[in-house]
């Protein structure tokens, strides 16, 4: 990290608190341009105790990354982080690989799983990539740490005689709703809260989305029977198609409130519930259900891929081939379509 580097960060760090992330952005690029020409002498680097070093990364990282990633994402990190650090007592900076073997011995000695290990490595390295790209690092100490080794477990999907017996717990007409919804839209949970009323194109079943993950808009559908029973469900609320609304709502209380995604998880449970299905339902599990669906009915990977809005992995898929919504829809029609 250069001096003008370090001048940037040390403003963005002190900064972080009382700026918004879109003026962070703005105030960033307002120091490159205004260093741009200036000649800086270092008097000093990184502050010498282990303790300041570590909170000044830590805040740089808050200031400068964070603010690109979920919520969820930061919190992840930031609890590995500080529990390696607690563990290791040296500046990040300073971290070996050794270090983080060791870190993941003492884990794997409590009880933490194959899977569990892999994640926290996977944390450490996401953070050590960010130090290495702003110059903090030569090198991330976790690329020569192997991952641990997982048994793949095959993919948990809904048969179609599952589903038939999950409806059996519908007891209103929400529930319903959101059933066919899943299995149409093959929707994250976290995604659900987002669609509106006034989103679906009743003629059409179309409804575009912004997916978070993977930072896109995509397409998605349902048929007529899920839009059978989501208009069912809008006449018994007492709203139109051209409503504002969120989608699906509080049964009890403000009946106009969004259910959130914890909202979304607690009904398809209870719904499952009630059903007495022998087995685990939860709404991820209807996004699998439509792509091994796809799959199953002579769909490829690509079309499996571009429904559920996963981003293209190699060039050619981000760079060269343009999919219409046309190709969704064939997709839709083709692959998931009650039939």
């Amino acid at each position: 990290m250069n001096t003008k580097e370090k001048l940037k960060n040390d403003i963005l760090v002190g900064m972080r608190m009382y700026l918004e992330p879109a003026i962070m952005a703005i105030l960033e690029a307002v120091i490159v341009k205004a260093v741009q020409n200036v000649e800086m002498t270092e008097i000093e680097t990184l502050p010498a105790a282990v303790d300041d070093t570590n909170r000044y990364i830590i805040e740089l990282f808050m200031a400068r990354k964070a603010t690109k990633l979920k919520k969820s994402t930061v919190e992840a990190y930031m609890h590995t982080i500080r529990e390696f650090v607690a563990l290791v007592n040296k500046p990040l900076n300073k971290v070996s690989e050794c270090d983080v073997e060791c870190y993941l011995y003492r884990k794997k000695q409590l009880n933490n799983n194959n899977t569990s290990l892999n994640n926290l490595r996977r944390n450490l390295s996401a953070f050590f990539t960010w130090m290495r790209k702003v110059k903090i690092i030569g090198d991330n100490p976790c690329d020569g740490v192997e991952p641990f080794k997982q048994v793949e477990k095959p993919i948990d999907y809904l048969e179609p005689t599952d589903v038939e017996k999950i409806k059996q717990g519908c007891k209103y007409k929400r529930d319903r709703a959101i059933l066919e919804f899943m299995r149409c839209t093959a929707m994250r949970r976290g995604e659900v809260p987002q669609v509106r009323i006034n989103d679906i194109d009743f003629s059409t079943g179309k409804i575009v989305i912004y997916g978070h993950k993977a930072s896109r808009y995509r397409t998605v559908l349902l048929d007529r029977l899920a839009m059978h029973f989501i208009n069912e469900y809008l006449k018994e609320r007492g709203v139109t198609q051209q409503s504002t609304e969120p989608l699906f709502t509080h049964l009890r209380g403000d009946k106009t409130k969004v259910l959130e995604a914890e909202g979304v998880y607690a009904a398809i449970k209870t719904i499952a519930g009630r059903s007495k299905i022998d087995r685990r339902v939860y709404p991820h599990i209807f996004r699998k259900t439509t792509a091994t669906n796809i799959c199953k009915r002579g769909g490829s990977e690509d079309a499996v891929g571009e429904y559920l809005g996963h981003a293209p992995k190699n060039v050619t898929g981000k760079h060269y081939i343009g999919k219409t919504d046309r190709y969704v829809e064939q997709i839709f029609h083709n692959y998931v379509e009650a039939v």
